[in-house]
């Protein structure tokens, strides 16, 4: 299996797809990036790297652009696109929005580093919305 050449960060995440990533893993996702600075999530990647493909029910990026817009208030507009490696991966391009957003459902989280180096998605609690640029 072929590795795709970069790791996760604070702006880039895998998500293994091989038994279908669940909406609300997606929807998290793009909140998180859109809270913070913007990124890219990959769709068919292992943690690792690994590049494994993705799941039949993930291929159309047009219908799952759509999904997230109508999954985040305010909408979140996202770029998806397929790119073909030795199996396809979907990349959704999340821009950093300038107010805050949440999913359909209120929950608000962002990205931050761990003391390992790693990234991860955490609640966004209303004491952090005076810190953020986009509320000043």
């Amino acid at each position: 299996m072929r590795n795709i050449g970069y790791s996760e960060s604070l702006t880039i995440e895998f998500k293994s797809d091989q038994a279908k990533l669940s909406d609300s893993d997606i929807i998290d996702a793009v909140v998180a990036f859109a809270n913070t600075d913007g990124g890219d999530l990959y769709l068919g990647v292992e943690e690792d790297g690994i590049i494994t493909g993705l799941h039949s029910d993930h291929k159309d990026p047009t219908q799952l652009a759509a999904f997230i817009a109508n999954r985040t208030v305010p909408p979140v507009t996202v770029r998806c696109e397929v790119i073909r490696y030795d199996a396809p991966v979907l990349k959704i391009s999340v821009p950093r929005r300038t107010s805050i957003v949440a999913t359909s459902s209120g929950k608000m989280l962002r990205r931050r580093i761990k003391a390992d180096g790693k990234p991860e998605n955490i609640p966004m609690y209303p004491s952090k919305f005076k810190s953020l640029p986009q509320c000043r």
